[in-house]
């Protein structure tokens, strides 16, 4: 078990350890499917365009999550800047099979890679505040990030407290909040959350 309390952080192979978990998690689900689907084409040909259509569903998930990922947690091919275009398209495609539609509020040239892997975290983050659908809008004006999550049952997301006060880390799904915490503390902020009725807005401020 690592504890997190805002001071000691997890070693790297802690993090490398709860990071492989989550990415494995996200990616097993649509790559199950399309097992599933050809064992069904192989057992059944009746059910063969049935099972096409479910690999083309499986395959287009997974490909999303893996683009996304790549970007999100990873290096973006060593860049110093990233697109928010492109940014905000890769986070769209995880958003494809959820019930919260994504606005991307966010256009314009190449800017640091920290503030758009922030936001392209915190609005799949975010979907954990409206299970039951919504929306979700990323905005960047005045170097200020802000993520507004809005619907009609709000809930609390699992592990807000490793974002905003420290916490203590025994799943890897929480992996993907600590790595907004470590994110916005690199860049000297901190994310301060909002609650209102029927709304909660992430938004960084400078410490």
């Amino acid at each position: 078990m690592t504890r997190y309390d805002g001071r000691t952080m997890p070693n790297d192979l802690d993090l490398a350890s709860l990071l492989a978990s989550r990415l494995c998690h996200d990616v097993v689900g649509p790559v199950g499917a399309i097992q599933n689907g050809l064992e069904l084409m192989a057992e059944d040909e009746s059910m063969a365009e049935m099972a096409l259509e479910l690999i083309k569903k499986s395959a287009a998930q997974a490909t999303a999550k893996l683009q996304y990922a790549r970007m999100a947690y990873g290096a973006a091919g060593g860049a110093e800047e990233i697109d928010p275009n492109e940014a905000g398209r890769l986070t769209a495609g995880v958003f494809a099979g959820e019930r919260a539609t994504l606005e991307w509020d966010w256009g314009g040239g190449a800017v640091p890679r920290i503030p758009v892997k922030l936001a392209m975290l915190i609005a799949t983050y975010a979907l954990g505040c409206v299970p039951r659908g919504g929306t979700i809008t990323v905005r960047y004006e005045n170097e200020t990030l802000s993520v507004h999550a809005a619907g009609a049952q709000l809930r609390t997301p699992p592990f807000l407290e490793v974002i905003t006060d420290g916490g203590e880390i025994t799943d890897p799904r929480a992996v993907q909040a600590l790595c907004i915490q470590k994110l916005a503390d690199s860049a000297g902020w901190r994310i301060v959350v909002k609650t209102e009725e029927g709304s909660m807005t992430f938004k960084t401020v400078s410490r």
